[in-house]
């Protein structure tokens, strides 16, 4: 495996030695960053399901200021710490054994600075526990900070059993992988429009009065 793009361009890291763990393959990862652009510079990168670290090493050769890793396996947590070294990226990176839905749900931002979140669970999650996903997912989606992205990979077929309010998700297809992104703005946005709404309502009501 090699990053794509940026300052470890070219290096390689290390995949998996297993059948179970399926890492993004480079075309899918190119084409994720492709679309997120220069919104990784800069941000804090949280990989969940992380497998090899392939997307969050990426995102941090291509500017983020930090990455957080959490993988449950492992002897992929052994794997992800060995390819941070790799690419000497000790200093930016931290990598937590821990189940990812489980710490995605205490999950809390430090601050109001945007993040950038990928998942790929694995392909018995979507098959055995498709709502546990959806709520991992409403999670971040209600705590993440304004103008945060998800990024959620998948070899089956992303809708609203797993996306919540699929309409506000772009889902692109590679070959037999979808990838849906979301940006958290919106929602900001509209709450905010639905409480200038409610506040006006209510003013009419009283001058009514």
């Amino acid at each position: 495996m090699r990053i794509i793009a940026g300052q470890r361009r070219g290096h390689k890291f290390d995949g998996p030695n297993d059948d179970v763990t399926r890492p993004t393959s480079d075309l899918v990862r190119e084409s994720i960053f492709n679309i997120l652009g220069d919104s990784v510079d800069g941000r804090l990168v949280i990989d969940l399901y992380a497998g090899t670290g392939g997307l969050g090493l990426e995102a941090l050769s291509r500017g983020a200021t930090r990455a957080i890793f959490i993988e449950l396996k492992g002897e992929n947590v052994a794997l992800i710490r060995r390819n941070v070294a790799t690419l000497r990226y000790e200093d930016r990176a931290t990598v937590t054994k821990a189940d990812a839905s489980r710490w995605a749900r205490a999950f809390e931002p430090v601050d109001e600075e945007p993040v950038i979140v990928f998942l790929d669970p694995p392909y018995r999650e979507y098959e055995n526990h498709p709502e546990r996903v959806r709520e991992t997912l409403e999670g971040l989606v209600q705590r993440l900070p304004a103008g945060s992205t998800l990024v959620v990979e998948s070899r089956s077929d992303l809708d609203d059993a797993v996306l919540p309010e699929l309409e506000r998700w772009d889902v692109r297809r590679y070959g037999g992988t979808q990838v849906a992104f979301r940006d958290l703005g919106d929602e900001q946005e509209d709450e905010a429009s639905a409480e200038v709404d409610e506040e006006s309502d209510s003013d009419e009501g009283t001058a009514n009065d």
